[in-house]
């Protein structure tokens, strides 16, 4: 054999394999629902206000029912020989198989298939043949009934089942028809074949306009809810360049006043002169943030080069404490572990809870003792601000801020933990416990 003929057996096999892995579990689950009697909702005219009317579906299914059973039971005394109460008994479940179709298909139309049967297997046992125009293997109303039944079960259930039923009712038909000579036998079959076939193919039709309806709203409130995402987008980018305007101007005036207001003291203190000039380096590194931060919101995606991205990392916190010490705390810092580089959310994350703990110190307890210890353990990263009580009184600030929300946010994205809180000796501590995250990129 070649290798040709061998991958063309080998790719054979695997579309067979595949076609079967397809159509086996398919075929369980019609040949499961072909036998599940389950009750279904009753279906009413939901837009309707009166009650009565509201169950109309079952009042006409119960008028039909009785309009059906008895000319049905008429039928069936006048061609067979049989005692009345036994054609009432077939007539009736004939019948019976419309309303019960309403709120269990899959019994109801058993129950017709079932019911269909008698007729033909009697009129061959009693050679009561029937006329070249009666419809076979039904009466009648018995074919007028199952007719009925079969389009009320595929209104009601999905499309591959009541596929597979009226093939087992045609089929069931034909067997049942084969019975007597073919002259005398399957126009009555053909009639239904032709009826329902048209009845279920309009049905589907209208499924398919309904469904396609259906996914048309869906797809009109997810472009809703898209359009209205974006228009939230485009508010919050508006209101960052008017925020970016207004603060911006401010800095500005704060860094050019930071700078000429040795020049207007002669001979400035040394202290005075490494104060104005702090604050004009602070005034500079925000503008710069906040002009990054307006870049990237304003960019569809990440800059290549990273410039709209402002990520301190911990090599910063010198310069993070010298501003604070520089604006009248004192400050300790204590690194233990081996330093190593993290992966930059971490960094980034531990930087800005840093930040924001000095930041309260500074609004809520000026001039007071501070101490940073950065530990670097196996897994995670601990970092811990601590400062002593205010060294004279401090005015309460209005306002509620988000500080400490931002910082608990910070360290739960991470998977870590934050406490916040005073200590027993009167001190005050911020507490992060930050996962390292070795195994990702940094």
């Amino acid at each position: 054999m070649t290798s040709d003929q061998d991958g063309e057996r080998r790719r054979a096999g695997s579309w067979a394999s595949g076609v079967k892995e397809r159509l086996v579990p398919g075929s369980r689950t019609l040949l499961r629902e072909l036998f599940d009697f389950s009750s279904r909702p009753l279906p009413v005219l939901s837009r309707v206000q009166n009650r009565v009317l509201r169950q109309l579906p079952l009042i006409v299914s119960v008028v039909f029912a009785l309009y059906v059973a008895v000319p049905g039971a008429d039928a069936l005394s006048d061609r067979l020989p049989l005692p009345w109460l036994v054609a009432v008994v077939i007539a009736v479940a004939q019948a019976a198989a419309v309303p019960l179709g309403l709120v269990r298909p899959v019994a109801a139309w058993w129950l017709s298939l079932a019911a269909m049967v008698p007729f033909p297997v009697l009129v061959v046992a009693t050679q009561a043949l029937p006329g070249r125009d009666s419809p076979w293997p039904w009466t009648e109303p018995g074919f007028l009934a199952h007719l009925v039944v079969t389009l009320l079960v595929a209104w009601r259930v999905h499309t591959p089942l009541f596929v597979t039923q009226w093939v087992v009712s045609i089929l069931a038909g034909g067997v049942l028809g084969l019975m007597l000579p073919p002259s005398e036998a399957g126009h009555g079959l053909v009639s239904f074949g032709i009826l329902s076939a048209f009845g279920l193919a309009l049905q589907a039709a209208l499924r398919g306009r309904r469904e396609a309806r259906r996914q048309l709203r869906r797809q009109e409130r997810l472009t809703e809810i898209e359009r209205f995402r974006r228009t939230v987008l485009e508010e919050r980018a508006r209101i960052a360049r008017e925020l970016h305007d207004v603060v911006a101007h401010h800095m500005s005036v704060v860094a050019v006043q930071a700078e000429a207001a040795p020049y207007l003291v002669p001979d400035p203190p040394q202290p005075l002169d490494e104060s104005f000039r702090s604050i004009r380096r602070n005034a500079l590194a925000a503008l710069s943030e906040l002009r990054h931060i307006l870049g990237m919101m304003r960019s569809d995606e990440p800059s290549a080069d990273g410039r709209y991205v402002p990520q301190p990392t911990l090599a910063n916190i010198e310069e993070l404490v010298g501003n604070v010490r520089a604006a009248g705390l004192r400050v300790e810092t204590e690194i233990s572990g081996t330093p190593r580089a993290l992966p930059n959310r971490v960094e980034l994350s531990a930087f800005r809870i840093l930040q924001e703990a000095l930041s309260n110190v500074l609004r809520h307890a000026p001039g007071a003792e501070v101490r940073v210890e950065l530990s670097y353990g196996g897994s995670a990263l601990t970092l811990r601000v601590i400062n002593s009580p205010a060294a004279a009184a401090v005015p309460r600030q209005g306002g509620k801020g988000h500080g400490l929300l931002g910082m608990r946010e910070r360290a739960a994205m991470l998977g870590g933990t934050l406490h916040v809180g005073p200590m027993d000796d009167g001190w005050f501590e911020v507490r992060a416990l930050l996962p390292a995250g070795e195994g990702e990129d940094s």
